[in-house]
């Protein structure tokens, strides 16, 4: 037996189970909470299938929010869903839509697919005797081959938290359209695969949240670091005619900073974080960089340091005033 006959014949084989055939043991009620909870929990009262419904719906959003990364307002997520599920029609094509489009090599996966069909294609039929099939050695070894390494081909997931959740979405959607059609049977299959879907982001932490962690806490030191200089010189700007305007006010804070020996250095070392790693064609100063850093802060959504823009927002309207009140002083008259 050559390699490949090795392995083959290493796999296990499996037959599928049937229910039936498996061994139960006697089960009882668990005791009847007071209240519903819409959970099944073993008692003897099954849950109301309006406080599953919304039970389900809850455990959606609290994941949303809870596991996601800088997660999208949940009405904004929902509304993704329902745009995409009005194209595609039901939440099984849904769930196949997304976790296609989560797998980064699947180009790789269709390639494939698309040689193993050119190669059965290819091979020739030389004889049928018995009810067997002959086929050319050399376009059956080419078939195998492909064979072999389609089965072997890993899937690249790049999923997040909140794919998962789109599928449970779609599914919930349907089930709650098969309830209010008066089909119960349909809404509690649904209802299974939403909670299927629901149940991956339950899993301790994934790959990606892991990274994702990681790459929040890499530079923290020195981002904290800059931070606290941009807001202790902030904090000592004084409105004066040289600030004509609040586009030059991070150029003052930046200036500042570079004239202080302490947070010239917290400013060097963000420095070096920021261009670790990158080929820059055309230098741009450190104090360049971090004013355009300062500025994403401050305007940006995820807002890091929400003290460093309260106290941005006051100087600006300080700066305007003043430029009111220049405009309204009157000129003296020559004498």
């Amino acid at each position: 037996m050559n390699e490949r006959g090795k392995r083959i014949a290493a796999r296990p084989f499996y037959l599928p189970l049937k229910s039936s055939s498996q061994k139960l043991v006697t089960t009882t009620y668990a005791p009847t909470w007071p209240r519903d909870t819409g959970r099944y929990d073993s008692s003897e009262r099954l849950p109301d299938i309006e406080a599953l419904f919304d039970r389900t719906l809850n455990q959606i959003r609290h994941t949303h929010e809870v596991r996601q990364r800088n997660p999208k307002p949940f009405d904004t997520l929902w509304s993704l869903v329902c745009k995409k599920l009005e194209d595609l029609k039901n939440a099984s094509a849904y769930a196949h839509w997304k976790q296609r489009d989560i797998i980064n090599n699947a180009q790789e996966f269709a390639e494939l697919d698309a040689k193993l069909a050119a190669a059965w294609a290819a091979m020739e039929v030389i004889s049928e005797t018995d009810g067997k099939i002959y086929l050319s050695h050399t376009n059956h070894d080419e078939f195998q081959q492909l064979q072999e390494k389609r089965a072997n081909l890993k899937a690249e997931v790049k999923g997040a938290i909140d794919d998962a959740l789109e599928i449970a979405i779609a599914y919930w959607i349907e089930a709650r359209n098969a309830h209010n059609n008066d089909a119960p049977l349909r809404a509690l299959n649904c209802l299974v695969e939403c909670h299927f879907f629901l149940g991956i982001t339950y899993s301790p932490k994934t790959d990606y949240e892991a990274k994702s962690e990681a790459g929040e806490k890499s530079g923290k030191k020195e981002r904290d670091a800059i931070a606290a200089a941009a807001l202790e010189v902030m904090g000592r700007i004084e409105i004066d005619k040289t600030l004509r305007s609040p586009d030059f006010l991070l150029g003052r804070v930046v200036e500042m900073i570079e004239e202080d020996p302490i947070h010239a250095k917290a400013l060097e070392d963000f420095s070096k974080l920021t261009a670790k790693g990158k080929r820059v064609q055309h230098p741009v100063s450190a104090g360049d960089r971090f004013a355009n850093t300062l500025s994403k802060w401050i305007t940006g959504k995820d807002q890091p340091y929400p003290r460093i823009t309260t106290l941005y927002q006051h100087l600006c309207r300080q700066i305007e005033a003043a430029a009111r009140n220049k405009k309204r002083t009157p000129r003296k008259a020559n004498g």
